[in-house]
């Protein structure tokens, strides 16, 4: 065995050093000269720039408020080209300066986000980590993203024809998926927010030219990684198109293919989330489901349940469950006459099932 340290380790072993060095005695010193000299080692092409990213990180997540702005425009440049990089830099160096902006922006959104737009130009196809990092933004501070929605979904919609690789669609779907969820959050509390009060439905409406393309192109995909990403954003997407009365009878004809997806090799419990999602609103704004849709939707998680071709998780247990609750809050006396149907099956699997369930609906005080 070959005991001997090139210089290479020598060398990042000194500078990873000098780092720790730092953050030990960052009480004592310029958090800004700290975080430059940390920037500027994480600019270097060593082996363990994700390590120092993740320094970087935690010095910025101790308090970023302060920082000046020069400091910041760096950073913000570094991680940018360096999750951009297509040659050199590993996807691990990729995922840490994606989360450095995503800290960052705690303090700095709108220049962080600044930064993500200037790369997101069609007709060139932004970097897979643009989108990623768009998406992360999303969920970690959604709110802050309401006021970018049409600027982000317009340009993302003039770039959607030009996406045939499967990686990129997927992360496209995940950009739909967090920022779907943020103007659902955003709708179910903003009078309590001091933005402009933008309509309910034209934020909805920003959606349906994605919504339509991705519903009219990638849902026949066979990977199973991207259909799996498609159905996490369906979900969000269609709840909030089901505002609108005249986007209802699409959003129910797609609920269709949802349903299908039970009978597919993909993990079932996106789909479930994605229904349950649906039925929320459906409850919460008294939207009725179509009679046979209510019924095939009725069929389609009691047969889950029952199924003892795989056993079901615990997540997606729960989650089912919890779909047939929201149609027992939207119509009870439908949904305790299909229970009722099923008692009469000679079937101990699903009157087990169905007993289960009235419980469950008993306990969440439905009436």
């Amino acid at each position: 065995m070959n005991n001997l340290v090139s210089e290479l380790e020598v060398t990042e072993r000194g500078v990873y050093n000098e780092v720790i060095s730092l953050l030990a005695h960052i009480a004592d010193q310029d958090k800004n000269r700290i975080a430059l000299r940390i920037a500027s080692i994480a600019k270097t092409k060593l082996q363990n720039r994700v390590a120092i990213y993740y320094i970087l990180e935690g010095v910025l997540q101790q308090d970023t408020g302060g920082l000046e702005m020069r400091l910041v425009n760096k950073i913000i440049s570094l991680a940018s080209e360096q999750m951009r990089e297509t040659r050199e830099a590993t996807n691990e160096v990729k995922v840490a300066a994606s989360n450095t902006l995503v800290t960052l922006a705690s303090c700095y959104f709108d220049d962080v986000m600044y930064e993500l737009h200037c790369h997101l130009k069609p007709p060139k196809l932004p970097e897979e980590f643009i989108l990623v990092t768009l998406g992360n933004l999303s969920s970690a501070y959604a709110l802050d993203c309401i006021p970018f929605v049409e600027m982000t979904l317009s340009t993302m919609f003039s770039m959607l024809e030009l996406v045939n690789d499967s990686r990129m669609r997927q992360a496209f779907c995940g950009v739909l998926e967090q920022w779907s969820r943020a103007v659902r959050l955003f709708l179910a509390s903003w009078e309590k927010y001091p933005f402009p009060k933008v309509g309910e439905l034209r934020l909805c409406n920003h959606f349906l030219p994605v919504y339509s393309h991705v519903t009219s192109n990638w849902l026949t995909c066979e990977e199973l990684e991207l259909k799996q990403a498609v159905i996490k954003a369906l979900g969000p997407m269609m709840s909030l198109l089901l505002h609108k009365e005249e986007y209802q009878g699409q959003i129910f004809e797609q609920m269709s293919w949802l349903l299908e997806q039970y009978k597919e090799s993909t993990d079932v419990f996106h789909v479930t989330k994605s229904l349950s999602q649906l039925l929320e609103v459906s409850g919460e704004y008294k939207i009725p489901l179509p009679k046979r849709k209510f019924q095939a939707i009725c069929s389609a998680l009691h047969n889950q349940l029952c199924s003892q071709a795989k056993p079901l998780s615990m997540e997606n247990h729960t989650e089912l469950v919890y779909c047939i609750v929201q149609l027992a809050r939207s119509s009870p006396d439908d949904l305790i006459a299909f229970l009722h149907s099923q008692l009469e099956i000679e079937n101990e699997a699903v009157c087990v099932a169905s007993l289960n369930l009235l419980r469950a609906i008993v306990s969440a005080d439905c009436k």
